[in-house]
């Protein structure tokens, strides 16, 4: 076949169904709203093509050259594309499901919102892309490679991305749900707004970046390094942050309910107005640290240095202080009498007969 002849079926509303189409030249031809049936167009060249809402299933698109095609709103199912070329493409509404997209490079492609699921894109590059939100949902993504883009609104589900590569990389509403980051080196990069919900981050080099309300409930911190973080109003209930280096952090406003913080050394950090409540904290390191209106309501202090730190209105109500080392006390409130109050009450109530937790 030839492309003038793939063109007119197509025009003529016609499958391409089991034609061998390798190595053709479709570049700049309107293909709009194509549909493509177990074809092979493997080593095609599409650059400039108009392919807007077509679908490609069980196809061969190895080697394939789309540079900037226009490819929104376009489908591709159980599709093999290795090596697949879509640099400056448009890809807005776009949807890979099940794709062999090993080596596939989208430098300076304008995305728009685009989502890659059960696809395998490793080695694979996003150099610079442009986009509204991007979706990469069980999708193996090792060494691809994400430098310079800004990601935006961009999910990343269950991804392993301990290999993956962010250098220069910017993150805005970024998502990463149960992702795997281990050993990742973020120093000095920007997140805002950002999600590591039951995230692995142990390991991880946060040093000198920036974290504007974040998110890390439950994620593993283990052996990462916070130190001179700019984390104003972030969430760490129940994370995991034992011996993490936190030293001269700004926490302002953060919440640390039930954290796991045991041996971390928060030194000469921010902490004022943060709540510590229930949070495991022995031989933590808060020496110089500004507590300020912080509260360790029902904390584990035990064994941990305060040596040094501010304290205004700073609650250790019914916080365990074993072996806690203090300098000067003053602004403490070791018993908040409200709270202790409110707690006798609840202990009662509870304590009458036929009485049940609410």
């Amino acid at each position: 076949m030839t492309p003038a002849s793939v063109q007119a079926m197509i025009h003529g509303g016609e499958t391409i169904a089991r034609k061998q189409l390798q190595a053709l030249d479709f570049r700049g031809m309107d293909l709009t709203g194509a549909i493509f049936l177990e074809t092979d167009l493997s080593g095609a060249d599409l650059s400039g093509a108009k392919l807007d809402a077509s679908i490609f299933k069980q196809c061969k698109l190895a080697g394939a050259r789309l540079d900037a095609a226009h490819v929104d709103r376009c489908a591709f199912e159980h599709c093999d594309a290795t090596g697949i070329r879509m640099v400056g493409a448009t890809l807005d509404g776009a949807a890979f499901y099940q794709c062999g997209l090993a080596g596939a490079k989208l430098d300076d492609a304008n995305a728009g919102v685009a989502s890659f699921s059960n696809c395998t894109l490793d080695r694979a590059s996003f150099v610079n892309v442009l986009s509204e939100a991007l979706v990469f949902s069980e999708t193996s993504l090792d060494a691809t490679d994400f430098s310079t883009t800004l990601l935006h609104k961009t999910v990343f589900y269950r991804a392993d991305l301990r290999s993956a590569i962010f250098r220069g990389s910017r993150f805005d509403k970024a998502v990463f749900s149960e992702a795997k980051l281990s050993g990742q080196r973020f120093n000095a990069q920007k997140f805002l707004l950002c999600q590591f919900i039951d995230a692995e981050l142990d390991g991880c080099d946060f040093d000198e970046s920036m974290l504007v309300q974040c998110n890390f409930k439950g994620a593993k911190l283990e052996g990462a390094s916070l130190n001179r973080v700019h984390a104003p109003q972030c969430l760490f209930p129940s994370a995991k942050l034992d011996g993490v280096g936190c030293r001269g952090a700004h926490f302002n406003q953060s919440i640390w309910v039930e954290v796991q913080a045991r041996g971390a050394d928060f030194s000469d950090a921010k902490l004022e107005q943060c709540i510590f409540q229930r949070a495991s904290c022995s031989h933590a390191v808060f020496a110089r640290a500004d507590l300020t209106y912080a509260d360790f309501s029902h904390a584990d202090l035990r064994g941990a240095d305060l040596r040094g730190a501010r304290f205004l209105r700073t609650k250790v109500h019914r916080a365990q202080q074993e072996g806690t080392r203090y300098g000067d006390r003053g602004g403490l409130l070791l018993n908040d009498p409200d709270l202790f109050a409110a707690e006798e009450f609840s202990a009662r109530r509870l304590a009458r007969p036929g009485a049940y937790p609410s």
